[in-house]
């Protein structure tokens, strides 16, 4: 069963949406470090076109970039409405995942649901779905290593705990969760040069705690509560993750200038939310008050943003974002042939940045209701619209049109027609100064002017089921982008006031359109009682455009990303599985090749694309009593090296050295994965 697709329980065949889950029994089997990770191996999803600074790798679905895929923790939102994490730093926020033992699936939708779930819910959802609090007291403690077989790069440790029960039977419990994980960091590899960043991560830290009540006074009425902290700290004494303030990197020596950056970088995210659960006899109501706090820690002023000798420069950097979210609902059946769900969201969200003379922010409200109307025992409609009001733009209506149909017991038709849309950032609206790139180089303005990004989504799909666990789909996509927000050339006061005191600065403005297409194919092979393979293919293409011109790929997505896994169960205590992923080459620069010019068009012409590659993992589970199991992991399982080098001489005569595989920049394109690594861990149910 899932609720993601709808907001009601129904079985995943039938959810008006293209849908994949990770069950329980898949993130227990292998040992997932984050959330990118549990999700690499579902088709239409593309965990590898690129990796932060901080090593997480970016979510992208369908081709569409990582920005517009929204995640949820029991339907809440968790992406927020500023930019905290600036520069390359986005994945961090990704670690923000309750531990493996705390979930009980994760829900993905590829394709647009911004009818249910507004803006961010243009490329596709992603809900964690946690465990219940159980009627009696249990839990898990999971403790694992990660030991890569070359010296040079660092191991990783990490303990999760997870206990949930009673306090009154029957009517009051409580679920506890916590996870504490450690990693050293790698040497240094790379000496590009320019603008060039070493991919390997360093040093850091992480511990996530949270607890959730829940209080039940009757069958059909439930009450809860729950907080959450989560910190993240990372080591920036080598100047990995940015320049560090008034040291030249290159030489160790003292410099006069501010980059932005302390010796260390933290990401701080506090939360807490109440919400309950009531069923009447004339349907569901569910509702939630969720408020969040995000902030990242060791940013600081940069010389290029204040005037020369001013004593701020290098002073502490605040980025912060509160966001206040209510969510309500009502799921009610009409007869015997509708569901209706209509609701309603307010959203009230302020950011500040150090940068800017004051704080900003935002309030939007938006009301949706569908319709799940059978048409007959073989065919279901959904239609659906949401209206969002926002206080800088105002208005936008997202439809929603899907159609279900059951030509067969075993086949399963799916189709439809659906928009999205996406708000911009708060620092994206500010009439102003709204950040720095380029190692604190370049000034970023903002745009009050700016449009709602949006986007319509045709699918078309074909299931299989045999009922005796033999499965297969097939998914056609086509997703069109309108109003796409990027940066643009020079900045221009006619459209900016700002940029009359700024006319080199970057600016956002809505000059860009985007294409994403596709073919998804799934199938589940039950070989014997004891052995099953899973296949998945993914063929994507993208298309920017800018100005009415085609101006190369809308994402990293490579072209060819297949998975496949093939698993042996040959008792209740053991399991064994060896897992293969391909992805495809893919562009190295954003644009057209043949518009490259300087030291770009040079490394093009020497490097050519990131290069395909193909990796394998193998992995195994034993349960030794009936509450302890081991596992031992081994990833990139024949060793495949990553840091393959070509020289290209740059402008100047100078030689770079450039990677085959990855480029790096504010952040890492492409795939930078470690060598052969044996990850092994011990749980203890209880």
């Amino acid at each position: 069963m899932v609720v993601t697709a709808s907001g009601f329980e129904q079985e995943l065949k039938e959810a008006p949406a293209s849908m994949s889950v990770v069950t329980r029994q898949d993130l227990e089997t292998r040992n997932y470090r984050d959330l990118a990770e549990a999700l690499q191996d579902v088709e239409g999803i593309d965990v590898r076109g690129g990796t932060g600074k901080s090593g997480g790798l970016d979510i992208s679905i369908r081709g569409m970039p990582s920005d517009y895929t929204l995640i949820l923790i029991d339907g809440r939102r968790q992406n927020v409405a500023g930019d905290v994490t600036p520069n390359g730093f986005g994945a961090a926020l990704n670690s923000f995942m309750p531990p493996v033992s705390a979930i009980e699936r994760i829900e993905v939708i590829r394709g647009p649901m911004s009818t249910l779930y507004g803006s961010d819910a243009m490329g596709g959802v992603i809900n964690i779905i946690t465990r219940k609090v159980a009627k009696q007291w249990g839990g898990a403690a999971n403790v694992q290593l990660g030991l890569p077989q070359h010296g040079d790069e660092g191991q990783q440790r990490k303990i999760s705990l997870y206990a949930n029960g009673p306090i009154v039977q029957d009517k009051l419990g409580i679920a506890l969760r916590g996870d504490v994980f450690q990693r050293e960091a790698s040497d240094r590899i790379w000496t590009g040069g320019g603008n060039a960043r070493d991919p390997r991560p360093g040093e850091s830290r992480q511990h996530n705690l949270g607890a959730k009540l829940t209080f039940t006074p009757t069958r059909d009425q439930e009450f809860w509560a729950d907080v959450e902290t989560a910190r993240t700290w990372y080591d920036n004494a080598d100047c990995r993750l940015g320049t560090v303030d008034f040291v030249n990197c290159a030489t160790g020596a003292r410099s006069n200038t501010a980059s932005g950056y302390k010796d260390y970088l933290r990401f701080h995210r506090d939360q807490a939310a109440i919400g309950h659960r009531s069923r009447f006899g004339f349907g569901l109501v569910e509702s939630s008050l969720m408020r969040s706090k995000t902030e990242t820690l060791g940013r600081t002023l940069p010389s290029a943003a204040l005037p020369a000798r001013d004593p701020r420069i290098g002073g502490a950097r605040q980025l912060e974002t509160t966001n206040t979210v209510f969510d309500t609902k009502l799921v009610a059946p009409i007869g015997d042939k509708h569901v209706v769900t209509t609701g309603a969201q307010w959203w009230d969200a302020s950011f500040k940045d150090g940068l800017l003379p004051q704080s900003h922010s935002q309030r939007m409200w938006a009301l949706f209701a569908e319709d799940e109307w059978r048409l007959s025992d073989q065919v279901t409609a959904t239609l659906g619209g949401r209206y969002n009001r926002h206080d800088a733009f105002g208005g936008e209506f997202s439809p929603r049109a899907y159609m279900v149909w059951k030509a067969t017991p075993q086949i399963t038709v799916k189709g439809g027609v659906s928009q999205g849309f996406r708000a911009p950032r708060l620092n994206q609206l500010i009439d102003g100064v709204s950040g720095v790139s380029g190692q604190g180089t370049v000034l970023n303005i903002g745009n009050p002017t700016l449009k709602p990004e949006t986007s319509t989504s045709t699918e078309l799909g074909l299931l299989y089921d045999n009922g005796g666990g033999l499965t297969a789909s097939g998914t056609l996509f086509h997703n069109k982008i309108k109003n796409r927000i990027s940066s643009g050339g020079e900045c221009a006061s006619v459209w900016i006031s700002s940029c009359a005191a700024n006319p080199t600065a970057a600016y956002a403005v809505n000059i860009d359109q985007g294409k994403t297409w596709g073919l998804e194919l799934a199938t589940g092979i039950p070989l014997s009682a004891e052995w099953k393979l899973n296949l998945n293919y993914t063929w994507t293409d993208t298309e920017a455009i800018v100005g009415g011109v085609k101006s190369g790929k809308l994402s990293d997505t490579a072209r060819h990303v297949a998975n496949a896994q093939l698993q042996w169960k040959p008792n209740d205590r053991a399991t064994l599985w060896l897992r293969g992923e391909y992805r495809g080459k893919s562009q190295r620069f954003d644009g057209n090749p043949s518009s490259l010019t300087g030291n770009n068009q040079r490394e093009y012409q020497a490097l050519g694309d990131l290069k395909g590659y193909a990796l394998f993992h193998l992995g195994g589970s034993y349960r030794i009593t009936r509450n302890a199991t081991i596992s031992l992991n081994v990833f990139n399982l024949f060793d495949k090296n990553f840091n393959k080098f070509r020289t290209w001489q740059d402008t100047t005569g100078a030689t770079q050295l450039g990677s085959l595989y990855y480029r790096t920049t504010s952040a890492t394109k492409g795939t930078a994965a470690g060598g052969r690594t044996f990850w092994v861990s011990a749980n203890i149910a209880f």
